[in-house]
């Protein structure tokens, strides 16, 4: 079995040195869109039903005008019988990029949708706190009765209504009467 973050690491070493680290971040999504929208495809690139050849050349045709780095990757998957370890990769060369760009992503978890207006309120408050740039990815999550929850550098911060009431619920509970 291959070492997805490994893989994701010698990938962006190589676009780092010819200078096309953004252009393959994208195309790494792209393909990763890809494969999680046809999962056949990547069973078929998997599949000893196939011969070797026939794999390596339907790669070529599907994917013959991206990155020669980011095809020989895939060929190199395809060989070991790991092309479901793409996505590891793909978020492995994602997580590099974004910390040697000093870019921040985060989630933040709402009951309804939030408007473009706070969107921006929140990325420059974050961007200022962290001094990064940050990406904002608003989801919904109708389960929550307000506030927010921020996910960011492997951290949950809670701020829903859920988490005060049952903050309060906790120091009733330690009330002696």
């Amino acid at each position: 079995m291959i070492d997805a973050k490994e893989y994701g690491k010698a990938l962006f070493l190589l676009t780092e040195e010819d200078g096309t680290t953004k252009a393959v971040a994208e195309e790494l999504r792209a393909v990763q869109k890809l494969l999680r929208e046809n999962p056949r495809y990547e069973k078929l690139l998997d599949t000893p039903a196939l011969s070797k050849e026939e794999k390596l050349q339907l790669i070529d045709r599907a994917f013959s005008s991206m990155n020669e780095s980011l095809v020989n990757l895939l060929k190199i998957l395809c060989e070991k019988h790991s092309v479901y370890r793409f996505s590891g990769v793909a978020d492995a060369y994602a997580a590099l990029y974004d910390e040697s760009r000093g870019i921040e992503r985060v989630q933040a978890l709402t009951a309804v949708a939030m408007t473009a207006k706070q969107l921006d309120l929140l990325r420059a408050k974050l961007s200022f706190s962290t001094g990064k740039t940050v990406i904002v990815e608003n989801t919904v999550d109708p389960s929550l009765l307000g506030g927010m929850v921020l996910r960011m550098a492997g951290k949950q911060l809670d701020g829903s209504v859920r988490a005060r009431l049952r903050a309060l619920e906790k120091s009733l509970r330690e009330i002696v009467l």
